[in-house]
């Protein structure tokens, strides 16, 4: 009996977290909410930045072209005006010293008190070219010009005059330091636009590769333990459970991740080894009752213990062939636990098919001639570059499907020709066929048809992982395998291996 297979402990998904040694080193995001969240955030902070200034240089344009065009305007509306005052005080003055009418000297001192206030708004203005001392200046001279046309003779008005073209040249002075003025800011307006333009070209060639950068830099963080955790999939779904799995990872959420798939790995490489010691064990235990069987068969039917009769003879017979189609049943389970184990090793040579088909027909010659079966095979030389191990594999488990489902004295055909990139084997036989509804399943471990096992004339029931080993087989080619019906009824079975270069 089947002695009792320990299980080798394995440690739970959270297993080995604690010695992780970039714990604890730097804050990291528990989650990838948080990683995505901070990573968005870094990234458009020199965004943000730039932004922000950009609106300050645009409130600084602005705040001066408003002051350039509000004060330069009001510049030279008082400077036209403070000029008009000038000149309608100097008729005034002209006037009076004809005149001599008390009412010219009311309007002059009207005139006087509007180019009073004139100059109130002008330093209102508070413009740094136009100091206040000469404001003071000229007001000081129209009030005493005032005072003085109030008490003057009529002979002294040229006097006067004189006084009024010297402040209306002091007055274009004043227009002179507004123009100054205006040409002042316009050159700061003009500076600050510069500066603006030589902050956004900045942006342009520092902050966006800067953020390009931080983009790709987090790209490559979040992608990186992606890819680690799709590649350890990868593997794990193609049955490979001897590398850890290691996820340097960001977050604490996918180092998690990276312990679970890592627990993952250790449990379905526990259970792997104990399939595997199973088969060993169950076929080991098998095949020592089995030898028996097949000698005492042997015995039988030689008639070492006595004659036998007829129907005796029969029986020792079918114990003979059972007991060899279920040594043939254990050895493909060996193999197919072999072939899981080794599947993802192919060692390529160049060889020739039609020589292949004619040894693994020689093997299984006894079985074909028990139903006077008519192999063919191609008869001349196609060589193809493929792991030979595996090719004959293929074909031996395929030949021996066809024999088992093809009627006696029936036909079965090998045949091989070449494709634009790939070599093509066919295998034809004249049995049942296969359903169209069973033809995606055949395929899979352990699946029996029952349509088609009820039509295998005397043989025993399968343990369907023949085809699952050829199918196996070809994709580790990189090829594809498809069942069809066959030209004269019946099932064919198409592989299509493609050319090394190809792959």
């Amino acid at each position: 009996m089947l002695g009792a297979m320990s299980r080798p402990a394995v440690a739970g998904p959270d297993a080995g977290r604690a010695q992780n040694p970039r714990r604890g080193l730097f804050i990291r995001p528990r989650s990838i909410t948080g990683l995505l969240l901070t990573s968005f955030g870094l990234v458009a902070l020199p965004l943000i930045v730039a932004i922000v200034f950009g609106v300050l240089y645009v409130d600084r344009l602005t705040d001066q072209s408003e002051r350039l065009v509000l004060q330069g305007v009001e510049v030279t509306r008082y400077s036209k005006r403070l000029s008009t005052l000038l000149i309608g005080m100097e008729r005034s003055a002209r006037q009076y010293g004809v005149l001599e009418s008390e009412e010219l000297i009311d309007r002059f001192e009207r005139q006087t008190r509007e180019f009073d206030a004139m100059l109130d708004a002008l330093g209102g203005l508070q413009l740094d070219t136009l100091p206040d001392w000469n404001l003071d200046a000229l007001r000081r001279e129209a009030r005493t010009l005032s005072r003085q046309l109030a008490s003057a003779q009529p002979g002294e008005v040229g006097g006067l005059i004189g006084e009024i073209g010297k402040m209306q040249r002091e007055t274009d002075l004043i227009t002179d330091q507004g123009n100054l003025f205006i040409d002042r800011e316009l050159a700061r307006l003009q500076a600050t636009a510069a500066d603006a333009r030589t902050f956004l070209l900045l942006c342009v060639f520092a902050l966006i590769p800067g953020v390009l950068a931080l983009t790709a830099f987090f790209v490559a963080v979040i992608s990186r333990p992606l890819r680690q955790i799709s590649g350890a999939v990868t593997r794990l779904g193609d049955g490979d459970f001897s590398q850890q799995i290691r996820v340097f990872a960001p977050t604490a959420e996918l180092d998690a991740l990276g312990a679970r798939l890592d627990w993952m790995r250790r449990r379905l490489a526990t259970l792997e080894n104990e399939k595997q010691q199973f088969i060993r064990h169950m076929s080991h235990e098998l095949k020592t009752p089995l030898a028996s069987i097949r000698e005492g068969a042997e015995l039988l039917r030689d008639g070492t213990v006595g004659e036998l009769t007829s129907a005796q003879a029969d029986v020792a017979e079918i114990l003979q062939q059972n007991s060899l189609e279920l040594a043939k049943l254990i050895d493909n389970l060996l193999d197919f636990a072999a072939w899981q184990q080794q599947h993802a090793k192919l060692e390529y040579e160049r060889f020739d098919l039609n020589a292949l088909f004619e040894a693994i027909v020689a093997r299984q010659r006894l079985t074909i001639e028990g139903k006077k079966l008519d192999v063919t095979t191609p008869g001349q030389p196609i060589h193809v570059t493929a792991d030979r191990d595996r090719m004959h594999l293929i074909i031996d488990n395929l030949l021996a499907n066809a024999v088992k489902f093809a009627p006696a004295g029936s036909t079965v055909a090998l045949e091989a020709g070449r494709l634009a990139q790939a070599t093509l084997v066919r295998v034809c036989d004249q049995g049942p066929g296969v359903p169209v509804a069973e033809r995606a399943a055949i395929f899979d471990a352990f699946y029996q048809s029952a349509t088609t096992q009820a039509s295998a004339q005397g043989a025993l029931r399968g343990t369907g992982i023949g085809l699952s080993v050829v199918r196996e087989c070809v994709q580790a080619h990189g090829g594809r395998i498809d069942v069809d019906d066959a030209p004269g009824g019946g099932a064919q079975f198409s592989v299509e291996i493609p050319d090394r270069h190809a792959l």
